[in-house]
């Protein structure tokens, strides 16, 4: 899957967050972007491995025997073979299911750091029950169990399985504390090399959350990605973003795509993206995005001047906090080596030092100080 990105004309602005922002012109030939691949939709009809016993409004005993076409498909004890449907978005739905024996202790212990227990005593229950968390969470206590459960697996380092119930919750039915899991979840699996999971998580993700909440965390797995060398995957996540109706976002994806090819040796890439853009001024909110592109492309085409000249620009005006700044410090530093700065190159290099002591791209730094002015940035 491939995002097109078609030659336009004109240049409207518009007001953002009570700044004038002008929208991406292109003007060049097509380009294609790698895009992640939306995950399978999840399956609306399908039986439960043994039927749930749920209570209804009334406290009735009724058997949830799984769904059919999107609705519940419930049963009666004492009715043998009889079953009815019930939609999920019927007023007076109600849907209560008995937590395990042993609920409460587990409970306890993963209190206490320990998630095992509540793994589990909820693995039988609250893993097949994840796609019923569509329903209201007025209407069942599915939630809050489901929650414990996921909570556990992934503080709890149960990776695989976290990953294969991650993609069974509709993160749009249920609460931020699903989303910010998925979220710690993501970058666990960046951590440990897992990208196909990162891949599928993104994915879905991507169909699940609202845009501005999808990019916020999205930008920031794109940053570890290219951390970890997978430059094919963070071209992905831009080209994604790319395929946006906001302009800012537009705009800063196509940015951070030049920046991406840069980074993975594909400069012509880079200039072709860039040349979609007019160039930014210092008032546009993608400003400091538009030098970091424009720095990194100008290293990889081993034009130092270029670099140091946009990279200082964004190393002004990027705080400590954001994402992507122990890389800005390493370029720098990189690009102050290769034009022969050594004093400027070694003085960024204790600055990098106190701000961020652990962080990788400092050891990278540290382990190409004998670097000389004629290696290739």
């Amino acid at each position: 899957m491939h995002f097109k990105i078609h030659k336009h004309m004109s240049r409207p602005l518009v007001l953002l967050g009570g700044l004038l922002v002008s929208t991406v012109l292109l003007q060049s030939a097509d380009l294609e972007l790698p895009q992640l691949q939306a995950p399978a939709a999840a399956a609306e009809t399908f039986k439960l491995p043994r039927p749930v016993p749920i209570r209804d409004i009334n406290n009735n005993e009724q058997l949830l025997m799984g769904m059919d076409e999107g609705q519940l498909l419930i049963s009666f004890p004492n009715m043998p073979g009889a079953e009815v449907i019930v939609p999920l978005d019927s007023d007076g739905l109600r849907l209560s299911v008995a937590v395990p024996d042993g609920y409460n202790d587990a409970v306890l212990a993963a209190s206490r750091g320990d998630y095992g227990p509540i793994v589990q005593v909820l693995d039988p229950l609250a893993g097949p029950m994840m796609p019923f968390l569509r329903i209201n969470a007025r209407q069942t206590n599915l939630h809050p169990i489901c929650l414990a459960y996921y909570k556990a697996l992934v503080l709890g380092g149960q990776t695989d399985k976290a990953v294969q119930v991650s993609m069974k919750i509709p993160f749009e039915s249920v609460s931020e504390d699903f989303s910010k899991l998925a979220e710690e979840l993501l970058f666990d699996c960046i951590e440990q090399g897992r990208f196909p999971a990162v891949e599928g998580l993104l994915s879905r993700l991507m169909v699940s959350l609202p845009e501005d909440g999808f990019a916020d965390i999205a930008f920031r797995a794109a940053d570890a990605l290219r951390t970890a060398g997978e430059h094919a995957l963070s071209l992905k996540v831009y080209g994604t973003l790319v395929d946006s109706a906001d302009t800012v976002l537009r705009q800063r994806s196509l940015l951070w795509a030049g920046y991406s090819s840069a980074v993975s040796g594909n400069p012509a890439q880079a200039r072709d993206i860039l040349g979609e853009l007019d160039d930014l001024e210092r008032g546009d909110e993608n400003f400091v995005t538009y030098c970091l592109a424009r720095g990194r492309t100008g290293l990889a085409e081993d034009n130092l001047r270029e670099g140091l000249r946009y990279l200082s620009r964004a190393m002004v005006l990027t705080s400590v906090e954001a994402s992507y700044k122990p890389e800005l410090y390493y370029l720098l530093i990189r690009a102050y080596r290769g034009s022969g700065q050594e004093e400027a190159s070694a003085r960024l290099l204790r600055e990098f030092e106190i701000f961020y002591p652990e962080n990788p791209w400092l050891a990278k730094s540290r382990s190409e100080s004998g670097e000389t002015e004629t290696e290739r940035i």
